[in-house]
């Protein structure tokens, strides 16, 4: 059983050494290969890189979600995951029946059960239980506002005990109680787990992997950082803790990323610009010598939103169609993408540029079209009702006018 942690600049390959590790590792395929990543876009990112370097039998790319799943299902536990419609539901039925004081104004606002959603899943996330909660709660005056909150989360996990139900952050604290208590053998037959591609882990990630250390045949971790710089800048502070936190946890010691051979990897990495590279090192740190950026870095000083939003899709544009790239290749990024994204809609369709938006598109319109189930349509309505959705139609008369506002939707959600 071995563990390794790997640290590498941005852009240096960690994703392709993993890749290539795990692919040479399957040839005989003798057992699942397990590689683990933050998101699903990650997921279908690693599976077409896989895919590209020849393909593989045996290599699962999955998320934590997943990973927590695997690990009950092997362990026999089974419980009802509740989707997240049905985990707003529960918690609104939880508060209407609490006799709340300070938070009874908050109670019937849809936006109020939403916050419970986030707060929930945070705890949950840190492993903190009703209990210390509520005891930690004490500890700061019992305050009348966390004091309720407190009283919800407690109602919300006997709620879930008594039925045998969990919700999406609480698979994980189970997973790592059963393999912590129930289940000493789950694991142990795993050849492979790498996780790639994360910046920080959650208290429960962390016991998690924790907990697999000693009995998976190889775990490999990869992080963004360089071991000859103990005293990260600004940039990379996040890093630096979460490799202490790796480190302190897998009881291992960081160590740089092997070489990989390009021919073994079957995939290349185009080669970092000087001048980036020399960017990466010395982000936010003072007394730094210039150099010349050439045409590595452009600024471009616009007058507002849409002529920044013009500016860069046209340099995408041009990345395009003079450089070569391929329209996955190239990105634009926004510190808060809201505010920006009408006009990247209408300004990429204007250039012809295909655009995925990460985080998805408003739910500007809802309609609801039916002709006979009058009772399931009164159902849906007062769902989304429920949860603060209006305009919604269905009926005839209603229905012509929704209809340009549903056919506009798709129209940019294509886009």
């Amino acid at each position: 059983m071995t563990t390794r942690l790997y640290l590498a600049p941005a852009a240096a390959g960690k994703t392709v050494a993993i890749l290539a590790h795990a692919r040479a590792a399957g040839r005989d395929l003798a057992a699942i290969l397990r590689v683990v990543v933050p998101t699903h876009l990650q997921v279908r990112a690693a599976r077409r890189r896989l895919a590209n370097m020849g393909g593989a039998i045996g290599v699962r790319v999955l998320t934590f979600d997943r990973l927590y799943a695997e690990i009950l299902n092997a362990a026999g536990e089974i419980y009802v995951e509740l989707s997240e419609p049905v985990q707003y539901r529960l918690i609104r039925a939880i508060v209407d029946g609490l006799p709340l004081i300070h938070n009874a104004p908050l109670a019937d606002r849809p936006g109020f059960i939403q916050v419970l959603q986030r707060l929930i899943g945070e705890l949950k996330a840190a492993r903190v239980h009703p209990d210390a909660f509520a005891a930690a709660v004490r500890a700061l005056g019992n305050e009348p506002r966390l004091a309720e909150l407190a009283q919800i989360y407690a109602a919300y996990q006997a709620r879930l005990q008594a039925q045998g139900w969990a919700d999406r952050a609480g698979l994980g604290w189970l997973a790592v109680e059963t393999l912590e208590q129930r289940a000493a053998d789950v694991g142990r037959d795993w050849s492979l787990l790498a996780v790639d591609g994360f910046d920080s882990f959650t208290p429960i990630q962390l016991a998690l992997l924790r907990a697999l250390a000693g009995r998976v045949g190889e775990l490999i971790v990869t992080l963004t950082g360089e071991l000859d710089d103990r005293r990260p800048g600004l940039a990379y502070r996040r890093f630096a803790r979460t490799c202490a936190a790796l480190e302190a946890a897998l009881g291992v010691q960081a160590e740089p990323l092997p070489t990989v051979d390009a021919g073994t990897a079957g995939s290349t990495l185009a080669p970092r610009a000087p001048v980036l590279a020399h960017l990466t090192h010395h982000l936010f740190r003072p007394d730094v010598a210039a150099v010349d950026a050439g045409a590595a870095v452009a600024l471009i000083e616009a007058a507002g939103r849409e002529a920044e939003v013009r500016a860069a899709l046209r340099w995408l544009k041009q990345r395009i169609v003079l450089d070569g790239c391929r329209p996955a290749e190239v990105a634009l990024l926004a510190r808060n993408v809201a505010p920006y994204r009408p006009f990247i809609q209408q300004i990429a369709a204007e250039f012809g540029l295909p655009i995925r938006l990460v985080d998805g598109l408003p739910l500007g319109c809802v309609l609801i079209w039916g002709r006979r189930k009058k009772d399931r349509c009164g159902k849906i309505r007062h769902c989304l009702m429920s949860h603060g959705l209006e305009g919604l139609a269905s009926s005839k008369e209603s229905y012509d006018e929704s209809y340009s506002c549903r056919k506009a939707c798709c129209a940019v959600g294509a886009g």
